[in-house]
């Protein structure tokens, strides 16, 4: 009896600290698994904008209608409701984390709003530095070069 108390201890030791290793591998490699997940994304996001910028300028054909279209694709994938929960949850983790796929969705949404003011009308009004603010923070979580655009107001 002694025998397997003593083996069911030591089990319930080995799940455990096998528990606590996977929870927090996954805090520490979190923003590196984030940034492998939705760089390329990211990327596509400026591409529409530089799109978008010099469209406005007279240099591209593209409607913003298909910019706007494409952008809110590649925001869906990129704000994918599943990965932004267990982001939620890395709250947990002794380091604080950033919550990158929140922070990115949030600026693509930006993104395919002003896309789709720029849509609607010929000169829309929105908060330029707050959409700055929100792709640069963005770009800064990928180790992004910002993009400099009309859309921004840095260009």
């Amino acid at each position: 009896m002694r025998r397997v108390t003593k083996y069911l201890v030591l089990r319930a030791i080995c799940l455990v600290s096998l528990i606590s290793d996977a929870s927090s591998a996954s805090c520490r490699g979190f923003a590196k698994e984030a940034q492998a997940a939705i760089k390329t994304y990211v990327t596509a996001l400026q591409r529409y904008e530089h799109e978008a910028s010099d469209r406005l300028k007279g240099l591209d054909s593209r409607p913003f209608e298909f910019l706007r279209d494409e952008a809110k694709r590649t925001a869906a994938i990129i704000g994918d409701m599943k990965a932004v929960t267990d982001e939620e949850e890395l709250k947990r983790c002794r380091n604080p984390t950033q919550p990158i796929r929140k922070i990115c969705a949030d600026a693509a949404q930006l993104l395919v709003e002003v896309l789709d003011k720029h849509a609607a009308e010929a000169k829309p009004d929105y908060d330029k530095p707050r959409y700055a603010a929100a792709m640069g923070e963005c770009e800064k979580l990928m180790n992004l070069k910002p993009v400099k655009s009309v859309l921004r107001g840095t260009e």
